[in-house]
């Protein structure tokens, strides 16, 4: 597996696991819940609510019970594991998909308020969203982009250009600001060294913005201006210290761009709010009522989900789906769990006995963020499975 395309999976089971724990999180400070109950979304970044299409409340996904949600968590999960690009079925799908993001960014927004999810680390959700956008956009991405955010004159415009097309692409340049200024002002053979910062800024954004190339850009030039003007200049997040909302928002914004998210689940309502005689016609896409049912006993998906995710972190590119119902049929605890973090612990547990007595080899980026960043109390689950597993294996040679 490419390494881009396992880190994007990483990625993805980060954020699920964000979701699963606020989720968690916020069940637990329920006197009560009743079985339909469904986690409020409270988005309030008006960066993210301005820049994207979604507002707080996100439509179908807000329509679902938790359990409901785990469910189709669970369905994206084992797709994505395996195709990346592939279609989601319903739009009850595309809406759980999306909302990981905008969850991610309320979380973001309470850390910075000084409400922490994981009691061990008040940057974690913040530590998530920049690694995710550092690793999917590449690190001069976290950090905003460099021909919207910096005052460049045109020197340093040609100074980000590709390294292999420099020489043909500062002609381009050069007709592209003559042109585009004959066009706003109808004025012939502008002096371009006259142009104003403002007037010069807006048109190298739309010449970087409209290339096939800006993801090409020199990224040495861009780490030497950002040396040169400073964190002041960043659009987006620049670190996990920063402090400011509007910059996490565009960073949320920046991120959405390389998850692949579908807002087509925004056209129609779902068939949970139609009558009988009005889904003759209506499109597939949008019938979700028929699925619910398979999403109702919190302790199998919830359990089913959590093993994904941790065996997948823990082998990367070594995994298969066929792997999970193998190690869940592994006896671990006699109790059903319907809560996160004990099933984080038999997931762990299960993952390092079937890996050692399959003789299944660690993925590094993942193992060393679950077991070492952000839960290193399973280490002990996971070592003690691998012992086990692994006089298993030795008994079976």
């Amino acid at each position: 597996m490419p390494e881009y395309l396992l880190l994007k999976r990483v990625n993805i089971c980060k954020l699920i696991l964000l979701a699963l724990m606020w989720i968690q999180s916020d069940e637990d400070s329920q006197s009560q819940l009743a079985p339909d109950y469904s986690s409020p979304l409270r988005v309030e970044n008006l960066t993210w609510l301005g820049e994207t299409y979604v507002g707080e409340d996100v439509e179908h996904f807000c329509d679902v019970s938790n359990t409901t949600t785990i469910g189709v968590w669970g369905e994206i999960l084992e797709l994505k594991l395996v195709d990346l690009v592939t279609n989601l079925p319903t739009c009850l799908h595309d809406a759980s998909w999306y909302a990981l993001l905008v969850i991610t960014m309320m979380l973001v927004d309470l850390e910075l308020d000084g409400v922490y999810l994981h009691p061990q680390d008040k940057y974690f959700a913040r530590s998530i969203a920049l690694d995710s956008l550092e690793q999917l956009g590449g690190s001069y991405l976290a950090k905003g982009h460099p021909y919207l955010d910096f005052p460049l004159s045109l020197e340093e415009a040609k100074f980000l250009l590709p390294v292999d097309r420099k020489q043909e692409l500062e002609i381009e340049l050069g007709k592209f600001l003559i042109n585009t200024y004959e066009h706003d002002f109808e004025d012939d053979a502008p002096d371009i060294s006259q142009f104003s910062k403002g007037y010069l800024k807006e048109v190298l954004k739309d010449f970087f913005a409209n290339s096939d190339w800006r993801s090409d850009i020199d990224t040495e030039a861009v780490v030497q201006l950002q040396e040169k003007y400073g964190s002041e200049y960043s659009q987006a997040a620049y670190s996990i210290q920063t402090k400011d909302n509007e910059r996490w928002g565009y960073t949320l914004v920046f991120l959405k761009q390389f998850l692949g998210l579908d807002s087509s689940f925004l056209d129609s309502h779902s068939d949970l709010f139609l009558d009988e005689s009005e889904k003759n016609n209506f499109p597939e896409y949008f019938r979700i009522k028929s699925h619910l049912e398979r999403w109702q006993d919190r302790t199998v998906i919830l359990s089913r989900l959590v093993h994904t995710l941790v065996y997948f972190l823990l082998v990367g590119a070594n995994y298969h789906p066929s792997h999970i119902d193998e190690l869940m049929a592994i006896p671990a605890s006699s109790r059903a769990i319907s809560s996160l973090q004990p099933c984080l612990g038999v997931a762990a547990y299960r993952s390092g006995y079937y890996m050692a007595a399959s003789g299944i080899p660690e993925s590094k980026v993942g193992r060393d963020w679950l077991l070492e960043k952000a839960f290193p109390n399973l280490r002990d689950f996971y070592q003690c499975g691998r012992l086990e597993g692994k006089d298993i294996s030795v008994g079976l040679v």
